[in-house]
């Protein structure tokens, strides 16, 4: 154990958690115990949280009241993980449909509640409360993840994001944890360049990133035999890791990719060290895999659907994820009993190519839509992004508080960004494709698809 990794985790850790009133040390204690749980003493864990979740829910949350009246149920009666059958899948429209405070427990004051947004990858970032408790168990399991690649608290590292780092505290903790945290966004050779330039500075251990600017990163650097720092590993996360894509990443940069998955009211998921699956974070939440017919299964492709064991001020009880997975009952080499997810299939998260070559992905229209310049975050519920040869439209549904001067801003500003006209069409929901789906950024080659 090094000196740094030991001050890290013994003090400067809990430190954090005093300063924050966050539990992160304890919690991450917990994980790397209950890692190697047997079946039998997760499944026992999740039907105590289970059982406090229902009860609290029922008592505070006037969504699940209502929900549980209607169905003529009492809280008893979900007793197990086996019982979650009989409520029904709770989606993202219904919570919008219904409002956050309908959701919201009343055992929580505004003061004890922390507001956050999703990210939007589908085109609908959604807002919600969660509690310090919850937001520390679900770091300390992205950080239980990350110990499995090699990582210890106190270890260079570099996070790659959309946009610059702005939060003064923020800041201050990139320092303590000895991060640096660069700015993808632009899309360009000289951000490329300048991005590389400090990685082969700062010599990271660890570099994290969304798939698809990192792509873009290795294909540059793939052509610049200059850089030759290779970090001990990549982690990845926010969208599609496809195998070609990883091949790729991975031989550019001269080491494995460890891929992750989260999302609102979802547990963890982790690749694991074996690289033969992924693990989810049963401590944290329970997870349902259901095939076409809403049946659950235990092998095989299916719809996530995950319950949340610790946002109490904002339960998840059998949240549609709308994300898709491959899993399998075959045992881990790794040892773990954890749930295995073979593949991770989300969406594809398409690219946008702008008439003068410069990119955008999806993650750079999440978070313009989820600001709160000009109100856009709160007049506009879903965004699809459709590209034609030389020009762009929105495709928005809206609520009452969109205007003209809303409307007026979005096609200005991404007038400018992509140097190309800018239209919006306003849809009561975003138009399907004919095969039935429906993606964020569509390209005019695929709108017949």
């Amino acid at each position: 154990m090094s000196l740094n990794f030991f001050l890290s985790e013994r003090f400067i850790l809990p430190l954090g958690d005093l300063i924050t009133g966050q539990s992160v040390a304890s919690k991450l204690k917990f994980l790397q115990k209950s890692q190697w749980w047997t079946r039998e003493q997760i499944d026992i864990y999740q039907k105590k949280r289970l059982k406090y979740l229902v009860k609290h829910a029922y008592s505070s949350v006037p969504y699940y009241k209502d929900l549980f009246d209607s169905l003529k149920l009492k809280p008893e009666d979900i007793s197990n993980k086996e019982d979650l059958v009989t409520l029904p899948v709770l989606t993202k429209a219904i919570i919008k449909r219904e409002g956050i405070e309908r959701f919201a427990s009343n055992s929580f004051s505004l003061r004890k509640r922390m507001q956050k947004s999703s990210s939007g990858s589908t085109g609908e970032p959604l807002f919600y409360y969660t509690t310090k408790e919850a937001y520390s168990m679900n770091l300390a399991a992205n950080l239980r993840g990350w110990y499995w690649m090699g990582f210890r608290l106190g270890n260079r590292y570099i996070k790659l994001s959309q946009n610059p780092r702005k939060n003064p505290l923020k800041r201050l903790q990139d320092s303590i944890s000895n991060n640096v945290y660069l700015a993808t966004n632009p899309l360009v050779e000289s951000n490329f360049e300048f991005i590389l330039a400090a990685i082969e500075k700062y010599k990271p251990k660890i570099i994290r990133c969304y798939p698809d600017p990192l792509l873009f990163l290795a294909r540059y650097r793939s052509n610049s035999k200059k850089f030759k720092y290779c970090p001990q590993a990549i982690t990845t996360t926010g969208n599609t890791l496809f195998p070609e894509v990883r091949e790729e990443i991975e031989t550019a940069f001269g080491c494995k990719i460890f891929d992750s998955y989260s999302c609102e009211g979802n547990s963890n998921v982790f690749e694991c060290h074996t690289h033969s699956c992924y693990h989810s974070a049963e401590e944290y939440g329970i997870t349902e895999v259901l095939d076409e017919s809403g049946v659950k299964i235990t092998k095989g492709i299916g719809r996530l659907v995950s319950t949340d064991l610790w946002n109490l001020a904002h339960p998840f009880i059998r949240y549609d994820t709308q994300d898709y997975v491959e899993i399998d009952d075959s045992p881990c080499a790794c040892g773990r009993s954890h749930l295995k997810i073979v593949r991770i299939l989300g969406r594809d998260n398409d690219i946008l190519e702008a008439p003068g070559g410069r990119k955008f992905i999806v993650h750079n229209f999440t978070g313009f839509f989820q600001t709160d310049h000009q109100s856009i975050a709160r007049s506009v519920d879903q965004f699809q992004v459709v590209k034609y040869k030389d020009q762009v439209l929105f495709n928005l549904v809206v609520n009452d508080r969109y205007s003209k001067t809303v409307e007026e801003y979005i096609i200005n500003f991404w007038q400018n960004e992509f140097g190309c006209p800018v239209s919006v069409s306003l849809f009561e929901n975003i138009p399907l494709l004919k095969s039935g789906k429906r993606k964020f950024i569509i390209n005019k080659e695929e709108i017949a698809k």
